[in-house]
């Protein structure tokens, strides 16, 4: 994310260093022709002096026309970059929203399997609307690879979850019922790290040199933070533990 610029440019700080030159020089003139006495400069400022502050005054007049146009397009493009800055701060906290409001459905779906009376395909459908949620997000508009993979690794499972859970409809083993339940979990975590991920982004975009706000908590954002990042080390243990246990056989 580039820094806006907050001092003035190159440009108007050469012509107002310009200007102040030419009025310095006419100036000092004018008082050694008033103190000095010396004639040459008299003659001068009679004769050839008021075509050379013409001259010097058009330059100036072009040099000053230059330096606001310059100035302007330095405020517009610090502009657009605010509004851009705004606009991912609002993707970002938009994802954290979608991670969260998955995450928490899914575990409590998970919650509610093999208990009876429960109207599975309703539960089915709530996953499907979150999964909706989260594939409205324009992939385009994303900033991070890694955060639009977990997206789309989120997507496939809430859509996969879905499914079998809208199966226990009928009556199925606990054995079942507990690989339903670990596969909606494994979900969930999916999607608390989406959250963690999101909430990344944010805290990088709030810090950045155009940023005018602070990150935007749920609750408090440090020790929403901090949680997060249990949920992420251990989420990344547990994938190595994966890894090692399906390793060579």
């Amino acid at each position: 994310m580039p820094h806006s610029s907050r001092t003035d440019s190159p440009t108007d700080v050469w012509a107002t260093t310009f200007g102040s030159v030419v009025v310095g020089s006419i100036l000092v003139l004018l008082l050694f022709t008033a103190f000095a006495g010396w004639p040459w400069v008299a003659k001068f400022l009679e004769s050839s002096a008021p075509a050379w502050i013409q001259a010097v005054g058009s330059v100036a007049a072009i040099v000053a026309a230059l330096a606001v146009v310059q100035r302007q397009h330095s405020l517009e493009l610090n502009r657009r970059e605010k509004e851009d800055l705004t606009a991912q701060l609002r993707r970002a906290r938009s994802l954290r929203v979608l991670f969260y409001s998955a995450a928490r459905t899914c575990e409590d779906v998970a919650r509610r399997i093999g208990r009876p009376h429960q109207t599975w395909k309703f539960l089915a459908e709530e996953l499907r609307e979150v999964r909706g949620r989260l594939l409205a997000v324009d992939p385009l508009l994303v900033p991070e690879g890694g955060l639009l993979l977990i997206i789309e690794e989120c997507a496939m499972r809430l859509q996969s979850c879905a499914l079998i859970v809208a199966e226990l409809e009928r009556p199925r083993k606990k054995e079942t019922e507990d690989g339903i339940r670990f596969a909606v979990m494994a979900t969930a975590r999916e999607c608390w790290l989406g959250l963690y991920e999101a909430t990344g982004l944010e805290a990088k975009l709030c810090q950045s040199g155009t940023a005018d706000e602070q990150p935007y908590p749920f609750d408090d954002f440090d020790a929403s933070r901090k949680k997060l990042d249990e949920i992420r080390a251990n989420f990344v243990r547990d994938r190595q533990d994966q890894a090692a246990d399906e390793g060579p056989r």
